[in-house]
């Protein structure tokens, strides 16, 4: 979604209300440089591009309701993080378990989503789906968004050691996957 179309928007949800323009500007300047990085993280996260773009504008939408009590300005990017993440679990265990059914090779859907092509490209990111959604979340701040385990636990509001754990559980799970399709294949 374009910005500006996300300052109209947001001027027109509540037309009872006065627009604060001061309000807005400052909203916008801090959500404007993280829509990018946030799209790529929930599509990452969730695996589909139309989930992805619902979640990032869930995201906005609470971001926008809860800005007043953003304390520093300059966490607009970790607080937003935060509230993506967030929504992108609640998603992902709403969602459960996906299986995807191999689809006749001569059917070209319209529209084809380039976040599931590219994760049946990829072996790793192919791994993801075996993963919780906590743990699928913390491998992909830590090594996508390039995140210390630190900055994981503080945008997330985790213990350390619980950001620690999940890490090495989905690495393992990764790994165990990985040494299962190496076997597969050799057979």
């Amino acid at each position: 979604m374009p910005i500006s179309s996300l300052s109209a928007e947001f001027a027109g949800r509540d037309a009872a209300r006065p627009v604060d323009h001061a309000r807005r500007s400052r909203f916008l300047a801090g959500a404007e440089p993280s829509l990018d990085r946030a799209y790529r993280l929930a599509g990452l996260l969730l695996g589909n591009s139309h989930e992805a773009e619902d979640a990032v504008q869930d995201a906005l939408v609470t971001a926008w309701q809860g800005f007043d009590g953003l304390r520093d300005p300059e966490r607009f990017g970790a607080w937003f993080d935060r509230i993506l993440v967030n929504g992108c679990r609640d998603r992902l265990r709403r969602r459960g378990t996906v299986r995807f059914i191999a689809i006749d090779g001569s059917i070209d859907p319209v529209g084809a989503d380039p976040f599931r092509e590219l994760i049946e490209r990829d072996a790793l990111l192919a791994g993801l789906a075996r993963l919780t959604p906590d743990e699928r979340i913390v491998i992909v701040l830590r090594y996508w968004a390039d995140l210390s385990l630190e900055g994981i636990a503080d945008r997330l509001g985790w213990p350390l050691g619980s950001v620690k754990s999940r890490l090495h559980r989905a690495l393992g799970r990764m790994r165990a996957g990985l040494a299962d399709e190496k076997a597969e294949g050799v057979r």
